[in-house]
């Protein structure tokens, strides 16, 4: 499904595949309504169309690989190139994903963290990537208050609802180094290219081993600007 669909068409499609409700069936209307509910889809004024979210999309993409495994009788997953296209940010996520693997995310450098930037972070974790609880984002000081009080709502409204303590902290001098990526908690380096504000881009991704040299450089390039850093207020100027 893509794009706009009328509601009602949708509802036959499913009762043709089975889904009426019946014994061991769920619902035609029932299976949308999930949908709506976990943000796959959003609905006309009038309810008689509905349109898939990008959420959804990354959903069916999870989907459309869970059917292949099992088609195929593959145990692991399809080998995700390490190049995010742009055009393509349901993907690009995945495959952000894929490179985090097992591994938590422990400290991100973006120097243009923004709200959606958060949002980002939130998609990956229902994709199945691990943050830690204290997680640390250092970015670019937020001189507009348009864009940073909305910022310190949304993360204390994260807090709250995942009983975490991410914090964000900015640099005090004006410079900022344009490098983004992140910290796991096994020592390793993930590079994307790109803010988290927008990973529809064509970017490369790359993860650099624990003990390799760049990645011992980037631990500690991170930790001397988190230590001379100022935390995020609402009320800063």
């Amino acid at each position: 499904m893509v794009g706009t669909t009328e509601y009602l068409r949708l509802c036959d499609k499913l009762r043709l595949l089975g889904y009426n409700g019946c014994i061991a069936s769920l619902a035609a209307e029932d299976i949308i309504q999930g949908w709506g509910k976990n943000g796959w889809v959003v609905f006309s004024p009038d309810r008689t169309e509905l349109r898939v979210t990008e959420s959804g999309r990354e959903q069916l993409a999870t989907w459309e690989e869970e059917d292949r495994l099992w088609r195929t009788g593959e145990m692991e997953r399809m080998p995700l190139s390490k190049r995010l296209v742009a055009g393509e940010p349901a993907r690009n996520l995945r495959k952000i994903q894929h490179e985090i693997g097992t591994a938590s995310i422990d400290r991100i450098h973006d120097p243009w963290a923004r709200v959606d930037s958060l949002v980002t972070l939130l998609k990956l974790v229902g994709l199945g990537a691990t943050f830690e609880p204290s997680l640390q984002i250092l970015a670019s000081p937020v001189t507009k208050s348009t864009e940073r009080v909305p910022l310190v709502a949304f993360l204390s409204d994260i807090n709250t609802e995942r009983h975490s303590k991410w914090e964000i902290r900015t640099y005090n001098a004006p410079a900022k180094p344009h490098r983004r990526f992140f910290v796991l908690d096994d020592g390793s380096i993930l590079t994307c290219g790109m803010s988290l504000n927008n990973i529809n881009k064509d970017e490369v991704l790359e993860k650099i081993p624990a003990g390799s040299e760049y990645a011992k450089h980037d631990r500690q390039f991170f930790d001397d600007k988190w230590r001379h850093s100022q935390p995020l207020l609402a009320g800063e100027t």
